[in-house]
């Protein structure tokens, strides 16, 4: 059984909108974009970013990619969303802002790490609620088949956190590796040396 993640693929009908229509966020929260791109300048709200809530209502003017030109029923300001933040569905859960890219197919485990039916597909997106873990797992939050949101846990290796290079975590887990490697070392000379006092003694 496989888990609904990808954004660019199948979620048109969990996250449903219409162009012209009312909607609303769906997002725990989200910004607001100059274009239709993570890169351009967060749109403001007199010296702040405005951010916009689950369940703040907008009008959706346009759909340009992944993107929704929409405006904004309490600040009455026009700007970019990522299109997956809007429903006109307010029925829908809360979905998480996402913050992470699934790097290679992974099974998801349990909060108990025991292993579950479902894998998490390479180039997916989950959000990470516990903060990311270097060694071992992390806790992500993802979207299942079915539209519920589900708590698990993957291994961190094969999660990339956004602003972190897949470099990076490579680089993290080979150093890792490599401190096991010396502490083992140096755990054995001592051990060695003791066993040679003891037999000098």
């Amino acid at each position: 059984m496989s888990i609904l993640l990808s954004f660019l693929i199948g979620l048109s009908m969990l996250f449903s909108y219409s162009v012209g229509g009312e909607g609303v966020i769906i997002a725990s929260h989200c910004y607001l974009f100059s274009s239709p791109s993570f890169e351009s300048e967060k749109i403001m709200n007199d010296d702040s970013e405005l951010i916009l809530y689950h369940n703040d209502k907008v009008t959706i003017l346009q759909e340009d990619g992944d993107f929704l030109l929409i405006r904004t029923e309490e600040y009455d300001k026009e700007g970019y969303v990522y299109k997956y933040y809007v429903t006109s569905n307010s029925s829908q859960d809360v979905y998480p802002v996402f913050n992470a890219t699934i790097r290679n197919d992974t099974t998801i485990y349990d909060l108990d790490q025991k292993p579950t039916e479902w894998t998490a597909k390479a180039g997916s997106r989950v959000y990470i609620y516990g903060g990311f873990n270097e060694n071992g797992m992390t806790a992500i939050q993802v979207v299942l088949e079915d539209g519920s949101l589900y708590n698990g846990l993957v291994n961190s290796e094969d999660l990339s956190p956004d602003g972190i290079s897949s470099t990076l975590i490579i680089g993290i887990s080979v150093i890792a590796a490599a401190v096991t490697i010396i502490l083992s070392i140096v755990f054995l000379k001592k051990t060695k040396k003791k066993k040679a006092k003891k037999i000098q003694n």
